[in-house]
């Protein structure tokens, strides 16, 4: 029977492989390309980091110590990397602000003191690293104590910028299923999964002691990790983004300088122009089309809706959908059309976001909707 240091290494062993072929599949990619190019450049040091656990697993560092303490400095790449990936993606940008460089200075400070310090050491200070009953010098166990705190920390921000994407995209779509933010929060949360279970690996490690030797969970973790992400690469292969940088969120709308009485003129004009024309049946209708047909701009249309019907664009259009729905349904006497068809009829791109929006107004099924409407029409 295989022991569970043998599985690991195999589990660590295929997460090295799917880490490669998941950045060759993103180096390949044409959208989103900086992005992509950064995130194929982190797989490839998640796969050395995982080579680097068979290489410990197996005993290789007993017999090439050298490399010993070539992978500490590893984990501070980890948050600020993806933390960057996110900003890139989300922000649609070209190039990386320098300003961004700023948070790789703890790897590079490592990086520095690794090579005064440890890389060309002996080999009997080398081995005394891997000794978990050897005392260690100061930085080198703050440099692994701080592991956590470091990576909980750019979790928490990268949670923020994946969230502001979403409430971005919302101030400006109607429909978000093709600007897939599914796919930047699906990674989002499986960095966060992993990073929480660093934390409890440290506190099973301060309570039993590194011979428990929990650090492992991390690494197999790691290797699901990049599992999942090369699951999801190949079904949803294409991030589309917007075409240039979304505006910031309402936080800015009180230096608009937009009066009261210029604003209720808007809201006016928006509704009587949602009644006659119906932009909404438009599946693709964003912020910018619907501001060009009432000679606005984006900003003063974006706060006349949050200020004045308290939504932002995406909930306001997907409002008046629903409501086209209930007619249909209505209309649609002897169920000729499926509910799906007449959600489609109504601007919805697709089944996710007609039901979610349906049952976000009006707290039913569209199928409950109609069954209760029979039930009406018969009494």
């Amino acid at each position: 029977m295989l022991e569970y240091k043998e599985i690991s290494t195999y589990i660590f062993i295929i997460g090295t492989a799917q880490g490669i072929l998941l950045s060759i599949f993103l180096f390949k990619k044409k959208e989103n390309k900086t992005a992509n190019k950064f995130l194929a450049l982190m797989m490839l040091v998640f796969a050395w980091d995982l080579l680097y656990g068979v290489y410990f697993l197996s005993g290789l560092h007993l017999k090439y110590p050298q490399f010993i303490g070539c992978s500490a400095s590893l984990p501070y790449l980890y948050g600020p990397a993806i933390y960057l990936y996110v900003y890139l993606l989300s922000r649609s940008k070209e190039k990386i602000p320098q300003k961004l460089f700023y948070h790789f200075l703890p790897f590079f400070l490592i990086q520095i003191y690794g090579i005064f310090f440890v890389y060309f050491e002996n080999i009997e200070f080398k081995l005394s690293l891997v000794d978990f009953d050897a005392k260690q010098p100061f930085v080198i166990d703050w440099i692994g104590n701080l592991i956590p705190f470091h990576g909980v920390t750019y979790t928490i921000i990268t949670l923020v910028e994946g969230n502001r994407f979403n409430r971005r995209l919302k101030i400006n779509f109607s429909d978000i299923e093709k600007v897939n933010v599914k796919w930047i929060m699906h990674f989002v949360y499986g960095t966060a999964v992993v990073w929480s279970v660093v934390v409890i690996s440290y506190i099973l490690n301060y309570i039993y002691g590194h011979e428990m030797q929990a650090n492992i969970l991390i690494y197999i973790f790691i290797s699901f990790l990049l599992y999942s992400l090369g699951l999801r690469s190949l079904r949803q292969p294409e991030v589309v983004m917007v075409e240039k940088e979304l505006p910031d969120e309402t936080s800015s709308y009180e230096k608009s300088g937009l009066s009261d009485e210029k604003a209720e003129d808007i809201h006016q004009d928006l509704l009587q122009f949602m009644e006659r024309e119906k932009p909404y049946l438009n599946n693709k209708l964003n912020l910018s089309d619907l501001s060009n047909s009432l000679h606005i701009s984006n900003h003063n249309l974006s706060e006349v809706i949050n200020k004045k019907r308290n939504q932002n664009f995406y909930d306001f259009i997907n409002s008046y959908r629903v409501e086209e729905v209930k007619r249909l349904i209505e209309d649609d006497k002897e169920m000729n059309y499926s509910i799906l068809a007449l959600g489609y009829d109504a601007g919805f791109s697709s089944k996710s976001a007609f039901y979610t929006a349906f049952k976000k107004y009006t707290t039913q099924t569209p199928a409950q909707y109609r069954d209760q409407f029979k039930l009406k029409k018969v009494v």
